[in-house]
């Protein structure tokens, strides 16, 4: 039997003829001809004023919290349910994580505790578009605003998601994608770092290219700061920049996979599929459901059962504050108490099978084994 895969890219044609330029004519003079063009097009997709793309969204987050000053002794909120890379980013500058809950509903950040977790020091919250989906945008953006903190949205996820008609990656003071392998629009691996911020860019392009002044005849491999190298390659870009133009389409199969998986599982009660509020588009990136406590099965058991079935299936994220790492940032806190939501739905949520490639007789099979498992547990 065919082995079911979690996650992974639809490479066309188109893919493959615009790579093969890149390699054939993306070098000297032309050296950026892709990457131009991802530029442009993705500013509008995105509706941000400047564009760019780095080596993946980690880097995009680091240049993002360096770029707003931020450091020793500030505070970055953060949820606690998110891929651990938009956590690790706010500890390389000696800031500090503060983990606030997620709704129950969307998964996305909760207003409530992000409110809660707001103190003197904090300088900016991490909004993550979860699984493809938003938050409750208009609320989280107003209380971002009446206390000065600096909005970074964590579009990673979310691309092609959108908001009251707003595109994910649009709400940020600085927002980032990826284009991990793993992510609708791929590039084997990459990021992008946005926002409509002039200085904010111009201390960010400084900071990806080891800290480069503006190349002049008399500046040349000159550094005017120690900086990084998050620099993109032509060839990623012109990955990118096709997939991008497919947008629409890598999206909408993503939506009629999930219906598809909404069709099968509708009955079984004590199952909650990912959400979608009237005023939002999900992209359903990944097709997640979370499974009553009553079925006695956490997570870690049910992938164990769907791999003897060769069935790839992926983990709800876990609490990033559950973490070993990040144990030193809330001391003694007992997190189960303060963020309830997080940890109560995390050990019983499990990723279905979501890849870009997968059919309706796959889905239909995912859906048996999971029928079967949990009535014969």
């Amino acid at each position: 039997m065919n082995n079911i895969p979690s996650a992974g890219p639809s490479i066309t044609q188109s893919e493959i003829d615009l790579v093969m330029e890149a390699v054939s004519q993306g070098w000297y003079k032309s050296r950026n001809m892709h990457f131009d063009q991802f530029n442009e097009e993705f500013a509008e997709l995105v509706q941000k004023k400047h564009i760019l793309p780095v080596s993946n969204c980690t880097a995009a987050i680091h240049l993002a919290i360096l770029s707003a000053g931020i450091g020793k002794g500030d505070e970055v909120i953060v949820p606690d349910v998110t891929w651990v890379a938009s956590a690790a980013p706010i500890v390389y500058t000696d800031a500090r994580p503060v983990f606030c809950d997620i709704d129950r509903y969307n998964w996305c950040i909760d207003p409530e505790s992000f409110q809660n977790c707001i103190t003197d020091r904090t300088k900016a919250v991490l909004i993550v578009d979860l699984y493809g989906n938003m938050p409750e945008m208009d609320t989280v953006l107003s209380i971002a605003r009446e206390n000065d903190v600096l909005i970074i949205e964590d579009a990673a996820e979310g691309l092609g998601a959108s908001y009251n008609g707003k595109p994910a990656g649009s709400f940020g003071d600085i927002s980032v994608f990826s284009f991990n392998a793993t992510k609708i629009a791929v590039a084997g691996q990459g990021g992008v770092f946005a926002t409509d911020d002039e200085e904010i860019f111009k201390r960010a392009k400084r900071l990806y290219h080891h800290g480069m002044a503006k190349y002049t005849d008399e500046t040349t491999f000159w550094s005017l700061e120690i900086g990084y190298n998050y620099q993109w390659t032509n060839i990623q870009a012109a990955l990118a920049l096709a997939q991008i133009r497919r947008l629409d389409e890598l999206v909408n199969h993503r939506r009629t996979m999930f219906s598809w998986y909404s069709e099968r599982l509708k009955d079984l009660d004590g199952i909650q599929l990912n959400g979608e509020a009237n005023n939002v588009m999900n992209t359903y990136w990944v097709i997640s459901a979370i499974i009553d406590p009553s079925f006695g099965l956490k997570k870690e058991e049910l992938m164990k059962r769907f791999k003897e079935n060769n069935i790839d299936t992926r983990p709800f994220f876990y609490p990033v504050s559950s973490m070993p790492p990040y144990k030193k940032y809330v001391a003694i806190k007992d997190m189960a108490s303060i963020n309830p939501v997080s940890y109560s739905i995390s050990p019983f949520g499990i990723s279905f099978p979501s890849a870009a490639i997968i059919t309706e007789d796959q889905v239909d099979r995912v859906c048996t084994v999971f029928k079967n498992i949990l009535e014969n547990n």
